[in-house]
């Protein structure tokens, strides 16, 4: 087994390893350490059934049920993602288009811990995954900036339309599709710090005037996203890619809505963030 890293930023290749089949423990543990260092790792080259997916899925924790549609006829663990249709009609879940930086569920009470793609169909152009690391975008912020967000939460909300959320809209956890985290979590295997809001479905801060919020956020954000803390992934047929959502974020570029893409998605149940 080889661990190559992709990018100062975060993200290794993990070469060696055919996931299809059964790995051994010490092998495992290697393979651990790496997603754990470089947060997300992809393998080259696999050839995944849905069985074969979950199984690999399954070492790093319990997978958690899609409660969508979209899940497959014979597990309902596995979501398939993409833009194939079925009498005229799209039957993948976030068909099409750009989607702006954020972490899966975190609307939720315990968010996902880590999400599992496998790429089967792939444009010829477009369609990339950006990562963002939290680590370092926490650790570039000003003294006084992390002073400030100690103890602090935020509401994130579910939306999934690929646009930038109406922070004047009116929000509830009582609606069932927000949930307050904290700003700054932290990694209960590493131990590492990370900013823990995301563009596409933080809302605001809790307790602070909604200018001091939007404010407060821009800045989380836009440090989020400097190109020197992202990861672009240019996807091939038979990559599998497994993020940790607890310390990155994710993006995806726009593609040609003509073109195929077409990926198989599992989700590990996650914690609730300290």
């Amino acid at each position: 087994m080889e661990v190559v890293s992709l990018s100062p930023a975060l993200g290794a290749e993990i070469r060696g390893i055919d996931a299809s089949r059964p790995v051994d423990e010490l092998t495992f543990g290697k393979i651990l350490g790496a997603w754990h260092e470089h947060l997300v790792i992809v393998l080259r080259g696999q050839r995944l059934d849905e069985e074969a997916q979950v199984r690999f899925a399954s070492r790093f924790g319990e997978l958690s049920p899609i409660h969508t549609d979209h899940h497959s006829a014979s597990n309902k663990a596995v979501m398939y993602i993409g833009n194939r249709k079925k009498d005229g009609k799209l039957v993948g879940a976030l068909p099409l288009g750009e989607m702006q930086f954020h972490s899966d569920q975190c609307y939720q009470e315990r968010p996902a811990m880590a999400t599992m793609l496998y790429s089967i169909e792939i444009p010829s152009a477009g369609g990339n995954t950006l990562f963002a690391n939290g680590y370092k975008a926490y650790e570039a912020l000003p003294p006084e900036v992390k002073q400030k967000l100690e103890g602090e939460k935020a509401v994130n909300v579910y939306d999934y339309g690929g646009g930038v959320l109406d922070r004047k809209a009116m929000v509830s956890p009582e609606q069932g599709v927000a949930c307050a985290h904290p700003v700054v979590r932290t990694h209960p295997a590493t131990g590492r710090q990370s900013l823990y809001v995301n563009r596409l479905m933080t809302h605001h801060v809790e307790g602070l005037p909604e200018d001091e919020s939007a404010r407060l956020l821009d800045l989380l954000f836009d440090t989020l996203e400097r190109p020197e803390f992202i990861y672009e992934h240019r996807w091939r047929v038979g990559d599998v890619l497994l993020w940790d959502n607890r310390c990155t974020l994710h993006a995806r570029r726009d593609f040609d809505p003509h073109e195929r893409r077409w990926m198989r998605r599992v989700t590990i149940r996650g914690d609730k963030p300290q």
